[in-house]
């Protein structure tokens, strides 16, 4: 019970997290420090990430 809690918790967050806009998901995501360095490399770095295909999650036999 508490793995399928934990997971519909983990998925709630990735599905808010993608309903953002590139800057909002940076601007959240920016710290002082950040290795990015900045909100508008952080939000080139989403987007980049975004534009890519999905890769293919292995399936355990």
């Amino acid at each position: 019970m508490a793995v399928r809690a934990a997971a519909r918790a983990l998925v709630d967050a990735v599905t808010e997290r993608a309903a953002l806009t590139p800057r909002q998901a940076a601007e959240a995501a920016f710290y002082p420090g950040h290795p990015l360095g900045s909100i508008e490399a952080i939000e080139a770095e989403i987007a980049r990430r975004r534009s890519e295909p999905a890769a293919a999650l292995p399936i355990a036999a």
